[in-house]
């Protein structure tokens, strides 16, 4: 099982980091703009029209790795559609959405709002479809984070927490190169704390996605988590992009942990 948890963690960060290293470097050797926020229609659409399409597209493909790391290390999936105590399933529509709360409400009271108005309609039909892609792409990062490598680490740490805090650092420096190539230009300080910023929110974001895969069982569940995260901070921006707030988002997150682990403390 250890070897299988390396090939695992091999080929999900070989993937993903020669992906999204590759891409972005052709993307820039060509002169052209790295769109991070593409949906995976928009990508697909683009083939064949635009020059930039195939390095967007090899960018786009480096969320996979995590999926493909665990069909390769063998993963069977015999469980995807199990739904154990349907209940929690409620936490992974709730939670992403109480997380932005505060950045949303700070971000109305006191942000600056961008000129040319977003509409109800075309708000919607966005974040729908980014809600899709993401489900789509980030998704499917679950059959390897929570499919493979969170049950290793629970049946191997003494308890709920360590398996959580270790698969989270891992989680985020998968991240890393993404992170580096969206905010190197703007300085190594600036991106320090960003760094650090993200890991400690991942870290958190991970307990409770495992506390929610624990206790539903359920791929599916957690990819729609997943999706539903990444969505609520996509839409937030999109309607402030300019917010100072968003270091609340981790705050947050913290704070729900805090709520998760008095109420439903797992050994």
């Amino acid at each position: 099982m250890k070897r299988n948890v390396w090939l695992y963690l091999l080929v999900s960060f070989s993937w993903t980091w020669a992906c999204w290293i590759g891409g972005a470097f052709l993307i820039q050797l060509n002169g052209y703009a790295l769109d991070t926020d593409a949906t995976l229609f928009e990508v697909i659409g683009a083939i064949g029209s635009e020059k930039s399409a195939f390095p967007q597209l090899l960018f786009a493909l480096g969320v996979f790795g995590p999926f493909l790391g665990s069909v390769i290390a063998g993963k069977p999936f015999k469980d995807f559609f199990s739904l154990e105590q349907r209940s929690f399933s409620i936490y992974a529509w709730m939670i992403p959405l109480v997380i932005v709360i505060p950045t949303l409400i700070m971000s109305f009271l006191f942000s600056e709002v961008p000129e040319g108005k977003v509409t109800f309609g075309s708000a919607a039909s966005t974040i729908g479809l980014y809600f899709l892609s993401n489900l789509l792409t980030s998704g499917t990062e679950e059959f390897g984070w929570r499919g493979f490598l969170y049950p290793y680490l629970r049946s191997r740490e003494k308890n709920f927490w360590e398996a959580t805090w270790k698969g989270g650092i891992i989680w985020a420096a998968w991240h890393y190169p993404f992170l580096i190539i969206m905010y190197m230009g703007q300085g190594m300080f600036v991106l320090l704390l960003y760094l650090i910023g993200f890991t400690a929110g991942i870290v958190a974001m991970n307990y409770l996605t495992n506390f929610v895969f624990e206790k539903t069982e359920s791929i599916p569940t957690v990819m729609a988590m997943h999706a539903l995260n990444n969505t609520a901070s996509y839409a937030l921006l999109l309607f402030f992009p300019r917010t100072p707030f968003m270091i609340l988002v981790y705050l947050t997150t913290w704070a729900v942990v805090g709520y998760v682990e008095k109420k439903h403390h797992l050994d």
